[in-house]
């Protein structure tokens, strides 16, 4: 089950299966391939697009599984409520987490307050606009997932990409499913090294970028 928002004509999750698609971009393209070249160091990932939590979860569940800390930090402009995480049901994909925590006691974790709730993740939620969002730290890794570039154009343009650039550490990845050429053309303007890479099932491509 996802949502959809009209307005947007989009979409919360991809209708080949959310969990697999998060999964298959974020983790396994992104902080997986992160942590192969820094092993034992902690990684500082900034979200963009909390949505209804599961990428964050998802990661919570990684850093406990490959014991490599998380400093997590997600974004998100209008955040849903509990009773509509609820109504997702997304605990029976996880049945055998639940020793950690449950999805649903994940998802109640309190907005603008840091919490420390593994020794391998630290989590932060912040509601906020990503073009308002100003940091003094930098980060090892950015989750791009916002609405596509047909949804909120303005969230793909080239200056937000710089953005991105300014906020990485050099050899920090930026990771999305979106792989339209003129976000490529974006990341390669702002100084990124763009990579194509296979997507998750129903997408032909993703992309990930690295800060040399």
């Amino acid at each position: 089950m996802t949502y959809r928002v009209e307005a947007l004509k989009e979409n919360y999750h991809s209708l080949y299966g959310a969990v697999t698609e998060s999964r298959f971009v974020y983790v396994t393209e992104g902080f997986n391939f992160w942590t192969q070249k820094n092993k034992d160091r902690e990684c500082n990932i900034l979200e963009l697009g909390y949505g209804t939590g599961l990428m964050s979860y998802l990661s919570f569940l990684e850093a406990d599984k490959i014991s490599n800390s998380i400093n997590y930090t997600s974004l998100e402009p209008c955040p849903m409520s509990i009773e509509e995480v609820y109504l997702l049901k997304y605990d029976q994909f996880f049945k055998n987490s639940r020793d950690l925590m449950t999805f649903n006691k994940f998802s109640a974790l309190s907005w603008e307050v840091a919490h420390e709730i593994s020794p391998y993740f630290k989590i932060i939620k912040k509601e906020i606009f990503f073009e308002d969002f100003k940091s003094q730290k930098l980060f090892d890794l950015i989750y791009y997932d916002a609405f596509g570039a047909h949804a909120q154009p303005e969230l793909w343009e080239p200056k937000l990409m710089k953005k991105c650039y300014s906020l990485l550490n050099p050899g920090g990845l930026w990771v999305s499913y979106c792989a339209k050429g003129s976000v490529r053309r974006g990341l390669k303007d702002s100084g990124f090294s763009v990579f194509r890479l296979p997507g998750p099932p129903g997408k032909r491509e993703m992309l990930r970028a690295v800060k040399e």
